[in-house]
Order: structure tokens, then sequence, then C-alpha cells
């Protein structure tokens, strides 16, 4: 058994949940997460809703709703789409909790007192019609490396480059339209230069990351870390346990981060087993997969590293000193595992975002398509190592040519053969040997796969074994036979093939797997044993089944 540690990257509250969300990271670590509790893994998958940073402040002023409101009513909503969807976290909390910020300002504190922090007096844009400092995402201008207008103060969509405000060329403030001028401040920074050496012996033995994660994060390595703010001149966040820096808070980047920490003591807090955390963060057959979307990627494969062998530091003490909630053991905490990047799901060319508006609300699409058609899409269609453009008439094609034709129907016109034509009744006994084997070698394949990360073709092996049912079916041919025992081993090896796609959509599409298990009359079964293998009806000679009916419906 290892202790699994899961954690998906926290959704910004500064407006609705979007298709690309989906797509990015949301319903494939859902898939991870099952999959682990059905091998008898502990698994803990943890997220929340990001409420702090510059977008959420701007979007609430542009709506006229207080900030506190706005981020719970987008919280909230958050919380339907996951429930409509079967997204199960162990914990989906928020940025703004009590604990949260203890744990923040321990992280700061730390890494005050192990010398990595450092104060720079620098230019940063002053915005004189508003009197105010403008954080990154208050300014925009021509991306320096593209040109594409208009890029943020802290990234280009467009290339992806992440950006400083003072690179933007003709930089604009998103409060007053005009052009903002350089006033000198002091801010507090994140020396991650110390930590170059050690995050390049990181990343040398993580060759099973996606292609793109890794070379993504050995470009940023090869042009050297630097030294990061992480403070802001603004009043919506945590505030910066710093001599002098009180008035300031933690810039979102280095603080959202932390989530991942925190969110599993709370959930401790909440078992009330205040120490459980330490077996997902300190044991030592705990793994930790991070699910993100590739702009979140640096974020995740360099500086969140370089903030946890920071932090380490102070475990190099005989006593423990600065101790989180729940602490007991001097042991330092995981480094990640995995970084599990989807590419975008973009919309004619470009990617989805809520600031501009080109993107398709996970609500909206939940209005018009069941929630099984939605979990298989983006599984199958999950942009794994490519962006990808998003079509609506995707769904229907997809629907209607995968989960219907070749899934539903199979299990469909078994089923209801053996209602009609054989009372209901399954006799147990061996199976053929081609059965046989290629139930188990889809088992064996998508274990593989999916420990691998690779979602799609893992999905794609399973609707192989449903392919290769319509041929066994067709090919057989009950119909036609006289011969009862024959009839009965061909019904017989044609429902093990249903009860096999039933256990293999477990953690796929967990309603579907459901709504089989009841017309196999094995609903009982679905969690016992937790192994991902074949296992039969039941003990007896004999197996009535439920109620056929039709799984998947077809879209007109």
């Amino acid at each position: 058994m290892k202790h699994i540690l899961i954690g998906v990257s926290w959704p910004y509250t500064n407006g609705p949940m979007h298709v690309g969300h989906l797509a990015g990271q949301n319903i494939v670590c859902d898939v991870f997460a099952r999959f682990n509790r059905i091998l008898g893994n502990k698994v803990a998958m943890v997220s929340g809703s990001d409420m702090h940073g510059t977008p959420i402040t701007i979007k609430a002023e542009e709506k006229g709703i207080p900030v506190e409101q706005f981020v719970e009513d987008n919280h909230k909503a958050f919380l339907e789409i996951f429930e409509k969807l079967s997204i199960k976290f162990d914990l989906f909390t928020k940025t703004r909790t009590e604990n949260h910020r203890v744990v923040a300002q321990n992280f700061i504190t730390v890494l005050e007192e192990q010398g990595f922090l450092l104060r720079k007096k620098s230019k940063q844009y002053f915005d004189t019609e508003k009197n105010q400092f403008l954080a990154d995402r208050y300014i925009e201008g021509n991306c320096p490396h593209c040109d594409y207008f208009p890029a943020r103060g802290d990234q280009c969509d467009k290339c992806g480059h992440v950006l400083t405000p003072e690179e933007l060329k003709n930089p604009v403030s998103k409060l007053s339209q005009s052009t903002p001028e350089l006033r000198e401040t002091e801010e507090l920074y994140f020396d991650m230069s110390k930590l170059q050496k050690q995050l390049e012996s990181y990343i040398e033995d993580k060759t099973f990351w996606r292609k793109n994660t890794l070379e993504f994060t050995k470009a940023w390595l090869k042009e050297g870390l630097k030294e990061k703010p992480i403070s802001r001149d603004m009043g919506w966040g945590i505030p910066l346990p710093i001599k002098d820096f009180e008035k300031k808070v933690i810039y979102v980047w280095f603080e959202a981060v932390i989530g991942y920490l925190s969110a599993p003591i709370e959930l401790a807090a909440l078992n009330n087993n205040p120490s459980e955390w330490e077996d997902f963060w300190k044991g030592d057959d705990a793994e930790h997969y991070y699910f993100i979307a590739k702009d979140n990627i640096p974020f995740h494969s360099l500086f969140w590293p370089a903030q946890i062998l920071a932090y380490n530091t102070k475990y190099r003490n005989t006593t423990l000193s600065n101790a989180l909630p729940g602490e007991i053991s001097n042991k330092p905490l995981k480094l990640p595992t995995n970084v599990v990047a989807n590419m975008f799901l973009n919309i004619r060319g470009e990617k989805m975002s809520k600031s501009k508006g080109t993107l398709i609300l996970a609500k909206d699409l939940l209005e018009n398509y069941s929630p099984e058609l939605i979990r298989y899409f983006f599984v199958r269609y999950a942009p794994e190592n490519h962006d990808i453009d998003f079509v609506l008439d995707d769904l229907k094609t997809l629907n209607n040519n995968e989960l219907v034709a070749t899934l539903g129907n199979y299990i469909y016109r078994v089923l209801s053969y053996v209602k009609t034509k054989n009372d209901g009744v399954i006799t147990q006994g061996v199976l053929d040997k081609d059965v046989d084997r290629t139930i188990k070698q889809t088992f064996t394949t998508t274990q593989e796969m999916l420990q691998d990360v690779s979602f799609s073709a893992s999905l794609m092996e399973i609707m192989k074994l449903a392919q290769f049912g319509n041929q066994y079916f067709n090919n057989s041919a009950p119909w036609k036979e006289t011969d009862k025992a024959t009839t009965e081993n061909t019904l017989r090896n044609a429902v093990a093939i249903v009860r096999a796609l039933q256990l293999l959509l477990r953690p796929f599409i967990p309603s579907l797997s459901i709504k089989i298990a009841e017309m196999l009359n094995t609903a009982s079964l679905l969690e016992n044993p937790n192994t991902w293998s074949f296992q039969p009806l039941s003990q007896n000679n004999q197996h009535v089944i439920g109620e056929p009916s039709i799984p998947v419906t077809k879209i007109d």
C-alpha cells in the first residue's frame, strides 16, 4: 500500500469554471484517484479555491460585488460542478481558511530564518491617476518575446513566458487605461538561485515525466533560476509575517501552492488525527502527483520544489522547530513524484480565458450533455501532449460513434439476449482461452498505462475490449445455435466481457459503471475486493442478471 497525494491546481475564483479546467486537470485527476483507491492505496486528493490575487479583485471591481461575496459564490459553483461530474475530492478547501494562513505564514517564517529571503528596492509601476502601486495583472502590454497584446504583467498567454511587469512594452494600467510610471518600493524576494544545483539533481531522473513538462522545466533551469518577488502592495491576501512588511501580502504564486500542504493538514484535523498528513508528506511510501495545465508547469516543477527544498533546511536541526499544525516528525517534506501537465484546450486556436471571455462554461456544457459523456470526452480527448481545438460537435460524434455504437450497443445486445432468450440466467464456468486472455491483458495494460498517467490510451484499451466483444458475439451468433451447451458458453463469455467493462470503467465513468453493475445484478461487488483485476459475477453455479436498459442514449 502507498500513500498517494494528488494535488490538483487551485482554480482562481475570478469567474466560473470553464471546459479548459475539465480538459486540463479536473477529470483525469479523479480517474487517477479512483484507480489508486481500487488498488488499495491510501489517497488524499486535495485542491481548493484560490481566493487571493489580482485577477479576483479586478473581476469583483468590474462586477461591483464585494470581493468576499464574489469568491464565495464562485467557490460554491465549483463544488456544484464537481458533484455533477462525480469528481470526488477528499478535501476541496480554500485559501481564505485560518489553517491555510497559518501554514503559509509558517513557510515564510522558516524561509526567512533559513536565509532564503532578500530585501530589495526596486522600481514598480505606479498608477498616478489611482494613486497606487500596480500588481502584475493590473498591467498589460506587448510581450517582449512574441509582441503579443495583451500580455499580462506576470505571463504571456500566447508564448507562455513568465514575465515581470517591467519587461512589457507599451505598458497600460488596467485600472485607468493610463500609462503607469516606475517608482521605487521595497519588496521581499525568494532567492531560488541558491537551489539551482539541487533542482538540477532533482530533475535528472524524471525521464518518466511527459516530454513537454520535462523539456519546459529543463529550459527554465538552463536559463538559470533567479530571485523572485514574494510580496505584493495590496490589501487582499495573507499578510507577510516579516518586520517592516506587515502591510504587504504574500504574492499569490508563492502562497497558492502551499495549499498542497495546508489542505492535507486541514484534512487530518477534520479526521481528528492531526498528524495523519505526515503519512502523505513524509512517509517512505508516499508519492505526490500534481495535475495542472501547461501554464502552471514551472510553478509546480521548479518553484514549488524550490520552496520545499528551502523549507526542508529546518529539519537539519535535531529538534523540531517552527512546527506545522500536528507535526511530530523531524523528517523532510516530499518533493513531487510527477507533474502531470496537460496542454491547452483552445477555442479557434486561442487559449480559453475567463478574463478574455474566450471560453465555454462547464455549467453550460452540463445543461446540454450527460456527465458520462463529458467525463469520457475529456479523458478520450485530453490534450496530454499537444494543444487541441475544442469543437462542440465532437461530443455528439464521440457519443454516437463510440459510447453508443461500440460500448452501449454491445452491453445492451448481450444482456437483452440473456434476459429474453435465457431467462436472465448465466451459468458460471471456465472462459474461452481467447476471451480470458483478452480480458486479463486489458486489465494489465490499462493498469500499466494508468500508473504511467496515460489516460487517453488506457481508455482506448477499454474500448478495444468492447470492440472485441462485439466481434465475439457476432461471430458466435447464439441466435443461430441449436446446441444449448454451446449457447450457454457463448453467453457466459459475452457477459464476462460486459462484467470486465463494468469493472474497468469504474475510475473513468463511475456512474456508468454503477448502471452496468445494476443490470448485471452485481452492484454490491463494486468496491470489494480492491483489486484491479477481473472478478466473476458470483461464486455460485448460476447467476441471474438484473433488468437491461440502454446504458448510453444517442444524441440526434
